[in-house]
């Protein structure tokens, strides 16, 4: 027995008990004859093999280099949208904080600058001042975020994009199952947003911008006051502004009035020319009501008669096909494997860690190579010199 095993059958154990696994459960999973197999390497009395390792790894979703490294890092904070809090939750926020340090690295390995003023740094007051001006403030907000960003009249169209290309945000699309509907993170100089690839585009538009104002003000608010509902059984004021700024964000006024007024004669709207806007913007047809409320633009009591009858909703369906037809986004971002193939070809990472980087098979990597423009035999050193 050695300090060493010792080390790491502890942290193994601990994983395992976090995730509220039993000791039988796993060693079933492993394989094991006898459930002290899996006991023995937890006190250290039995040492670990590389395979074991592996398999270990996988089941409670850490990269094995977790249970190796020296010292154990601060857990960053995640904030969860709509979190299951389950078993899949843990699991889905380690592989995003995973994802996150392997970003993180990849910028180092590549001497790729990360972004100083990601997120898009706006000037904020303190939180009881923020809390105090209220909604029109967030309202505001958004449309400042929305200039900074140069996001246009149509801001869901090229959000993901701009965010990542021009501001280092790092965003990803992965299938979260019941875990949630969506995460941000900030630590180091990485600041990234997972949003579940099986809801609807005009859903993961939503929790794209809402997840925006959580990075834009992420050193205000703390856990509890974002998870925490607030009298009546709500949302927290902090998840009320966040949806508030999505709306704002995602749904300019001056450009819902003037798409609202082409469509509006005799002062009449029907539903499918409320659902061609909600298209147009990308976003929910319901969102799109609610900002029209809000604006003054259609009445509370009519939307609110509308939503419950459901009519608008088989309308809306009709116009945008089946639940769960539309195209799933890639769960890595471009940038991302841009990063990852960039470093691989510049030698800073072996073949076996760049599969792990994009997970993907060890044996897929030239056949990934070639469906992202790149030959595995190419070579990619040759440089021009600068003059600047």
């Amino acid at each position: 027995m050695t300090d060493r095993d010792k080390l790491i059958g502890e942290r193994l154990r601990k994983e395992r008990e976090s995730l509220g696994y039993k000791l039988n459960e796993v060693a079933r999973k492993m394989g094991f004859e006898h459930h002290q197999i899996l006991g023995n390497i937890e006190s250290g009395k039995r040492p670990l093999k590389a395979v074991e390792l592996v398999q270990l790894s996988g089941l409670y979703g850490r990269n094995a280099a977790h249970f190796l490294k020296e010292d154990s890092a601060v857990v960053p904070r995640v904030l969860w949208r709509d979190a299951a809090k389950t078993d899949e939750t843990v699991l889905a926020e380690r592989k995003f904080i995973e994802i996150c340090e392997g970003y993180t690295r990849l910028l180092h390995l590549t001497r790729e600058e990360p972004v100083a003023d990601a997120p898009p740094c706006l000037a904020l007051p303190d939180k009881r001042t923020l809390i105090q001006r209220g909604f029109g403030y967030i309202i505001g907000l958004a449309e400042q975020a929305r200039k900074s960003l140069a996001l246009g009249a149509r801001p869901a169209h090229s959000l993901a994009n701009v965010l990542e290309s021009n501001f280092g945000v790092l965003v990803l699309y992965r299938d979260l199952k019941n875990a949630g509907s969506a995460a941000s993170l900030s630590v180091g100089d990485c600041r990234a947003i997972v949003i579940n690839s099986t809801e609807a585009p005009w859903r993961r538009n939503y929790d794209l911008a809402h997840e925006l104002f959580h990075l834009i003000t992420w050193d205000l608010f703390s856990e509890d006051e974002i998870s925490t509902p607030s009298k009546g059984g709500k949302k927290s004021l902090v998840e009320q502004l966040a949806d508030a700024f999505a709306s704002a964000l995602l749904l300019p006024e001056e450009e819902v009035r003037s798409e609202f007024r082409k469509k509006v004669v005799n002062r009449k709207i029907t539903y499918i020319s409320l659902v061609e806007i909600a298209r147009e913007f990308k976003v929910s047809t319901e969102a799109l009501l609610w900002r029209l409320t809000n604006l003054g633009l259609l009445r509370q009591k009519d939307v609110e008669k509308c939503l419950t009858e459901g009519e608008i909703r088989n309308v809306d369906r009709q116009a945008r096909g089946e639940d769960g037809a539309w195209e799933k986004p890639p769960h890595l971002s471009a940038r991302y494997v841009m990063l990852a193939i960039k470093a691989y070809f510049m030698g800073k990472i072996s073949r076996a860690r760049f599969s792990e980087y994009v997970d993907i098979p060890f044996s897929s990597v030239s056949d990934f190579l070639e469906m992202n423009g790149y030959r595995d035999d190419g070579n990619y050193s040759i440089a021009l010199t600068a003059h600047c």
